[in-house]
Formats: structure tokens, C-alpha cells, sequence
């Protein structure tokens, strides 16, 4: 640890007076203040790409970001014992709870302005892994196939089937096309674990690993998944309010609508933990068809 902490005082011209390892990351202490350095297990050129993204961001006016700090070679990352890091501001506060309706009203709104700017990226500095628009099919095949592995989740295999068929609508390629013509991209992974809330409340964006070229109604879909599960009509509101800051097209929507429908949280389940884990989140079929119906609304 202490050789790595001189090499990052080496590489970056900076003289460390604490470093604190958290999870799979460290808090550096300079006289000037706090840091995060945190490790890659990617490619290099998906390093570069995630450093590329923040960049962007800021570049934009976007300050709710990670903020990279270059090497004193000026290099987005350092490298050390064949990984990679990188060095960003330090956000002091605290996670926020989306349980709470301010937080997540705050989490809404701070997402549909990320998505304002994230868009125009130069998309021959993003590598072939991080382009994602064409897979959504593929996405959901892979869950049609895990959820036909168990009789408790034969109706939720079978609602795949519609999803594969709706993706294919006329609409949802119109704006999978739309979003790929504007370069756009997506955090990948927004809920509250990955955003902190700073002393004067404002949320703050970190942990992009998961970031790629892809449709941002995914981002959307993610957290309306993560906090109003099977409740169509909470999730519509969270729609309006988020078009309150950034609005969306039809051909938006029904992309929206899709990936709605498409049972996210029970495969994330499933995979973190096996069917017991998904158990207590599988919709009865009534309550399925019922928030289907509420998520015609979109359309």
C-alpha cells in the first residue's frame, strides 16, 4: 500500500498526508484536500473511454460529475502493478434515500439533466465493448432464457416474448436510430449507491463503470425498476416529472414503454442471489396484467 501511495504521489504531484481504503476504493488526504483513487479491472481502452466520458461531462458544464485529475504527464489514469486508477474529487456527504420522495424527486431531476448533455459524444474514442444501442434483443433473449429455467416465472418468460415483439415496433427502432445518430450515452448504473449527496444536498454522479454509447431511456427504466416496482401508475408519475426537465418524444416513450415491461428486476435478482432472492419481487399474473395496463399510458 505504501509504495503504491508513492507512486500516486509521484504520478500526480500531490503529497498524501492519509489514505483510507473504502470497499474498492481510497480516500487520499492532501493539504489540499480530499481525492478518490479507484482501480479498473477493464481494458485499458475501456479506462480510457470511462476518463473520456467524465471529461465530456465537464466539458459540457455538467458539475454533478466525477472530475478527472490528470498525471503531471497529463495522463487521464495511472497505472500500477499491471491496473489501472484513476484520481477524482472526493464528494463529502452522504448516499441519498430513495425512499423518501425528496430524495428521489431529487434523483429524477438531477438524472433528466444528465441526459440533457449526454449526448454528442465522439464515438471514435468509444471502444467496440462500450457500444451498446443493438443490444437490447439480445439483452432480453438472455432474460426469456433464464426466467424459462423456472415454472414460478413461466408468465414472466412468456411477457419477454411481447417485449422482443415490441422492440421490433416501428417507433422503438426510430428511437434507438435517433439515439445512436445522436451519439448519446448513459451512467449505466443510476440509483442511489452510485450518487451521493453533498453538504448542500445536490446530488452528485459517481462509479461509471458500467457507462457505454447506448439509448438513455435505459438509465430511466433503471431506476423507475430499482423504486417503483410493478406500480405503472408511480412510474407514471415519475415519467412526468422527469419530462418537466427534459421532454421526451413519442418514439421515446415507447422505447420507455418496452424496456417497462421487460422483468429487469427480477433477472438482477435472480442473478445476485437465485430464484429465493427473486421470489418476494414475481408479480402474481393478475398484478401483471394489471400494471400492463397501466403502462399503456406511454404509448
Amino acid at each position: 500500500m505504501m509504495s503504491m501511495m508513492s507512486q500516486v504521489e509521484q504520478m500526480y504531484g500531490i503529497k498524501i498526508k492519509e489514505a483510507l481504503q473504502i470497499k474498492d476504493i481510497c480516500q487520499i488526504r492532501t493539504t489540499d484536500g480530499a481525492y478518490c483513487l479507484k482501480s479498473y479491472a477493464f481494458p485499458e481502452e475501456e479506462v480510457r473511454f470511462i476518463t473520456r466520458i467524465l471529461s465530456y461531462m465537464d466539458e459540457r458544464g455538467f458539475t454533478r460529475g466525477q472530475k478527472i485529475y490528470p498525471t503531471v504527464e497529463q495522463s487521464p489514469y495511472m497505472t500500477y502493478d499491471s491496473h489501472f486508477y484513476t484520481l477524482t474529487n472526493w464528494v463529502d456527504g452522504e448516499r441519498p434515500d430513495f425512499t423518501r420522495r425528496k430524495d428521489l424527486k431529487k434523483g429524477i431531476r438531477t438524472l433528466a439533466k444528465f441526459h440533457a448533455i449526454a449526448e454528442g459524444f465522439p464515438i471514435a474514442e468509444a471502444p467496440e465493448a462500450r457500444i451498446r444501442y443493438s443490444g437490447l434483443e439480445h439483452e432480453i433473449t438472455e432474460y426469456k432464457t433464464l426466467l424459462s429455467s423456472y415454472k414460478i416465472t413461466e408468465h414472466l418468460a412468456a411477457l419477454t416474448e411481447d417485449v422482443l415483439d415490441h422492440l421490433q415496433q416501428p417507433k422503438v427502432i426510430e428511437a434507438i436510430d435517433t439515439e445512436q445518430r445522436a451519439s448519446a450515452f448513459v451512467h449505466g448504473d443510476y440509483n442511489y449507491p452510485n450518487l451521493m449527496k453533498d453538504k448542500r444536498r445536490k446530488l452528485h454522479l459517481i462509479d461509471f463503470d458500467n457507462t457505454s454509447l447506448h439509448a438513455r431511456m435505459k438509465d430511466l427504466s433503471h431506476i423507475l425498476h430499482r423504486n417503483a416496482l410493478w406500480d405503472g401508475t408511480e412510474m407514471l408519475r415519475w415519467v412526468d416529472y422527469y419530462q418537466k426537465y427534459r421532454p421526451l418524444s413519442s418514439s421515446d416513450l415507447n422505447l420507455l414503454h418496452a424496456l417497462l415491461s421487460a422483468p429487469y428486476h427480477v433477472v438482477r435478482n435472480i442473478r445476485i442471489g437465485g430464484i429465493r432472492l427473486a421470489k418476494e419481487i414475481i408479480p402474481t399474473a393478475a398484478h401483471l396484467n394489471k400494471y400492463q395496463r397501466e403502462l399503456r399510458a406511454l404509448l
